[in-house]
């Protein structure tokens, strides 16, 4: 179990005392989880943001692979004693929701965050109004990415249901480790060519970082991480995941250029679902590019249906640009 600073657990008390008892449980939840995964006992950052007597209060997780993930934002009167925050910005407008936003993504670059990433729920109605919308993203200046749908297919005790065809004789898939980790992530940026599949994301963060994030997301004794050989030589990468749930998922799947449109990804598919059965896993999910038609006919197939959809706000190091809203206090 991992344990916090002391002086987190005091901001987190303050920070939570205007939610309801649900919500708070569900982020405190959420901070736990991800500081498991990420193995840091610090991956909060917090922002205060003060207009005339409110205050605007919220914090994002800094993750394994130098991404951070928008957390919650909560609103409550302003007084001075209620410092305990690392930082404390006075704003010269009352929308200070964006502002909270923008000094979070200050912050993570400033610790090295390759990445900023906000995730929406794209058919929920908000009912809270401190809640973060589209336009608070917009005005933090974050950048729309596109609509992220995640897919699910159950598997009853261990049961596969194939879908229709046949996986090619010239197609084997063995542990990454089998090849050198040099040509390993060049497979992985060759996958990135052309791709439909959020391609913004390649030029905005390092194949490195992102596979430290996948690691981070690996059960302990458990190797999901193989390379799709085509008469063999290597024609891209598959990397798949099991939590204790146990849910399994798709991390990453891709093709190099040249080897795709020519039906492997029945065999492919095969092969992921296969290790998932035998991993004992009770469902499968995966996240996907609206963008990517081809991609979602093929997890139609497969039985695959939508669960959720979220609109993806990001902001990277490379591109984003401070704005003057705020004085230090």
């Amino acid at each position: 179990m991992t344990e916090f600073a002391p002086n987190l657990e005091r901001w987190w008390d303050w920070y939570a005392q205007p939610l309801s008892l649900a919500r708070a449980a569900g982020e405190w939840t959420w901070i736990e989880r991800i500081a498991n995964e990420t193995r840091s006992n610090n991956p909060v950052i917090s922002a205060q943001v003060a207009f005339e007597d409110s205050l605007t209060a919220g914090f994002c997780l800094l993750l394994a692979g130098a991404l951070a993930v928008q957390g919650g934002i909560t609103r409550r009167p302003h007084h001075r004693s209620y410092r305990f925050s690392d930082l404390c910005l006075q704003s010269n407008s009352p929308d200070t929701i964006p502002r909270c936003i923008e000094r979070l993504i200050v912050e993570s670059f400033r610790r090295n965050a390759e990445l900023y990433q906000a995730l929406l729920p794209a058919e929920s109605a908000m009912v809270d109004p401190h809640c973060i919308s589209q336009d608070h993203c917009r005005l933090a200046g974050m950048f729309y990415l596109t609509k992220l749908n995640r897919m699910e297919k159950s598997l009853i005790d261990g049961k596969l249901e194939l879908a229709p065809g046949k996986r090619p004789s010239n197609l084997t898939i063995q542990p990454y480790h089998r090849i050198p980790e040099g040509d390993w992530i060049k497979l992985i940026e060759n996958s990135y060519v052309n791709s439909k599949d959020v391609p913004e994301i390649s030029s905005l963060r390092s194949t490195r970082c992102a596979l430290e994030g996948y690691r981070a997301n690996r059960t302990r004794g458990v190797e999901g991480w193989f390379v799709v050989h085509v008469d063999g030589k290597p024609a891209g990468c598959l990397i798949l995941a099991r939590n204790y749930h146990p849910v399994g998922e798709i991390s990453y799947l891709g093709l190099s250029p040249e080897f795709r449109g020519k039906g492997y990804s029945f065999g492919i598919m095969q092969f992921a679902l296969d290790w998932m059965a035998s991993q004992r896993c009770t469902k499968v999910a995966l996240a996907l590019d609206s963008r990517n038609e081809v991609a979602l006919r093929v997890y139609q197939n497969w039985g695959f249906q939508d669960t959720i959809s979220y609109h993806a706000w990001v902001a990277s190091p490379k591109t984003f640009q401070s704005s003057d809203y705020y004085s230090s206090t």
